[in-house]
């Protein structure tokens, strides 16, 4: 009975010499004066933090020993569990011998073994071990991996696992021999030791083979090392740096070559990025990245990225203020793109502040901003400029709303030429505006919502200059919905938008009870004077801008649908267009996207026409593919390719993928990528749920 437990507790406090030990059993034999005690039934001993179960015990007072039978369970303080059919330990569960012992470390490894021994409170010591974190059972006799070992240390305090004379096995097959094998506990986030090597192929550098191997440097700093062994190309060394402080973060990581036939011998690149909080909520970003030559990247698959920035920035961000002051720099990837000619901005300074102003509750906005432009070949620019403006808004009769908005803005710049020539130039640009906005709603029979909204502003400005000012920050203006609107859309602030012009358009919305929406935008853009400031291509040349038309839609959570395109005002033709299409469901994701861009002769850019496919199946319960292709209709040739192959359970994820990409330098050429990586649960890598765990009853 259960009730025995309390008079149990207090011969067990007596016999125990006054040790923290309780027991509770179904049935409690005393003999020997009380020297011994047998428990059976439902047996629990509990000794600091540590608990065992089993079917019987018996406590010997003189030797100090407990006796276990089993099938018995011991869980530690940490949360390990050994199992074991047979077990003499000291009365504290700190020291003893184990027969047909079973560990679980986090519910995820488990190591069999025929015997051991527990020592101090702290080792679990095995002998002729299998290790694995996957189900084991008679119908799964052989797991999908799995390591013998002649001996295995566990130490519950430092959270790691020893394994001497360690075999492992695929599919029962032995793939690996090791004499000496160290890994951490499963659940330990940081531990100093070797990662899981990634394989790879590629017609550039051949057989690649990654090493990582990851090193703690104390409760806020690691850092990973990671040899990068080809075939073809010899070997880089990849590091990565990370430091968290108390008040920001710092992360470094690089590759590197020793190349002979490169000039100086070296080849890599470096990046590295920090962020800090400053005195007065002011905050440091920053971000470094260079390389030794345009085709580095590419080669081994580090980036495909054609330009790098670098940047300094001290900001901050309030509920009505911005500041940003930053210098920047670039390096082109690109063949042709002289470095000479790609600026250094030294510095780049912003200002924005707001306030309740006016009528209305209306907006006051100031703005101020300043700009170096340096190059060692070509022009060098400074700029400064600030600028004022102010909204008040109100409801009208038959709920318009109306807004009245004013802005004024000024710049200098003085530009220097290549023969130290220099020119000032100014300008300064009054800017008013009024808009109407007319929202309707209105609902449906079956509980819909529609809102349409008609939209109308008016602006007025004009542009007042003495000088040449330069365009360094403005070249590709355009227009779509969220332009559409805007009383300047030139991105930057060298050009800004003048004359008299109207903006006109509407949004529709409808929103049903059962979660799905759809929304339409339209509109156009018509103005006094055509100019020549705005490219064909753009959509916003002519007295007459092209029609916006935009519409997205929303069947949470599986399908939404995006589509934005531009028609020609005369004739309707099709000037540019963008849909997109997604698809999510437990076992199958699509994606897919069509992108076409009329050329543009004023900038010298060809016609673009793409399309990308991409999609994810699982076929069977621990199989999937997934895949991508991005095409291009003008070429008429497939840029991206990838497709990969998945398997997973619960102990093991296993990646294969294939990949092919045309490169944008001339001088890296077009090859076939193959990559495997593998993720074993237990084994310095954490188990995904993604994936079913393997059953082991008959209908499994």
């Amino acid at each position: 009975m259960r009730g025995l437990a309390v008079a149990l507790l207090l011969l067990v406090a007596t016999a125990a010499a006054a040790q923290d030990v309780t027991l509770e059993a179904d049935r409690v034999d005393v003999r020997a004066n009380g020297d011994v005690i047998i428990a059976e039934g439902n047996v629990t001993v509990s000794y600091d933090s540590q608990t065992l179960e089993a079917r019987r015990i018996t406590y010997d007072r003189r030797a100090d020993r407990i006796l276990a039978e089993g099938p018995l369970r011991l869980r530690s303080a940490e949360g390990v569990v050994l199992l074991a059919s047979l077990a003499e330990v000291s009365a504290d569960l700190r020291n003893g011998l184990i027969e047909g012992a079973r560990l679980i470390l986090n519910e995820e490894l488990q190591i069999a073994a025929t015997g051991g021994e527990r020592i101090d409170g702290r080792y679990n010591g095995l002998d002729r071990v299998v290790a694995t974190s996957c189900v084991v059972c008679a119908i799964r006799p052989v797991p999908l991996w799995r390591i013998r070992a002649a001996r295995v240390i566990h130490d519950e305090e430092a959270e790691r696992i020893w394994f001497r004379n360690a075999f492992f096995d695929v599919l029962g097959v032995p793939v690996a021999y090791t004499p000496a094998l160290r890994i951490p506990a499963p659940g330990v986030r940081r531990a100093t030791g070797a990662l899981v090597p990634q394989a790879s192929r590629s017609g550039i550098y051949g057989y690649g083979l990654k090493l990582p191997y990851y090193i703690t440097l104390g409760d806020h700093a690691d850092a990973t090392l990671t040899p990068f062994i080809t075939t073809d190309a010899g070997t880089l060394l990849e590091g990565e740096y990370r430091q968290n402080f108390q008040a920001g973060a710092l992360r470094a990581a690089g590759a590197f070559l020793i190349d002979p036939d490169e000039e100086g011998g070296l080849r890599g690149f470096l990046d590295a990025e920090a962020a800090f909080a400053l005195p007065a909520s002011f905050r440091l970003d920053a971000e470094f990245n260079t390389v030794t030559d345009s085709e580095f990247l590419q080669e081994f698959n580090f980036s495909d990225r054609d330009r790098l920035t670098s940047f300094v920035s001290i900001n901050r961000v309030r509920s009505r203020e911005y500041v940003d002051a930053r210098i920047v720099s670039y390096q082109s990837l690109r063949d042709d793109e002289p470095e000479d000619e790609i600026p250094l901005v030294l510095p780049r300074i912003d200002y924005r502040q707001s306030w309740i102003a006016g009528p209305g509750g209306g907006r006051l906005t100031l703005e101020a901003d300043a700009l170096s432009l340096v190059r060692a070949d070509g022009r060098d620019v400074f700029r400064i400029g600030s600028g004022l403006g102010w909204r008040g808004a109100e409801t009208l009769p038959f709920g318009v709303q109306g807004a009245v908005i004013g802005d004024v803005r000024g710049d200098a710049y003085v530009t220097t030429d290549a023969d130290e020539d220099r020119d000032v130039a100014t300008r300064f640009v009054p800017s008013a505006g009024v808009e109407l906005r007319w929202p309707l709603v209105r609902g449906g029979p079956r509980g819909e919502t529609h809102v349409i909204e008609p939209v109308a502003q008016l602006i007025a400005s004009t542009e007042i200059e003495n000088g040449e000012i330069v365009n360094e920050d403005s070249l590709l203006p355009e227009l779509d919905e969220t332009s559409l609107f805007l009383f300047n859309r030139f991105p930057g602030r060298d050009a800004i938008e003048t004359g008299a012009r109207a903006n006109l358009g509407f949004t529709y919305s409808r929103y049903d009870p059962s979660g799905w929406s759809v929304s339409v935008t339209g509109g156009q853009i018509l103005r006094e004077e055509a100019g020549d400031r705005f490219t064909l291509a753009s959509g916003l040349s002519g007295v007459t801008s092209d029609f916006v038309a935009a519409v997205n839609f929303d069947l949470p959570p599986a399908l939404e649908l995006t589509g934005r395109s531009l028609f020609a005002p005369d004739d309707f033709a099709f000037r540019r267009g963008e849909v997109e299409i997604g698809y999510r469901a437990p076992r199958f994701d699509a994606s897919s996207r069509y992108l076409f861009l009329a050329e543009d002769l004023d900038l010298d850019l060809p016609e673009r026409q793409e399309a990308t496919v991409g999609g994810r199946f699982r076929f069977a319960p621990n199989w999937e593919v997934s895949g991508q292709l991005r095409y291009d209709f003008v070429s008429g040739l497939a840029l991206d390719r990838e497709a990969v192959l998945r398997y997973g359970n619960e102990c093991a994820e296993i990646e294969l993928s294939v990949s092919r990409k045309v490169t944008t330098s001339n001088n890296v050429p077009t090859s076939t990528n193959i990559g495997l990586t593998v993720n074993l649960a237990g084994l310095g890598g954490t188990r995904s749920r993604d994936w079913p765990t393997g059953r082991c009853d008959l209908r499994s």
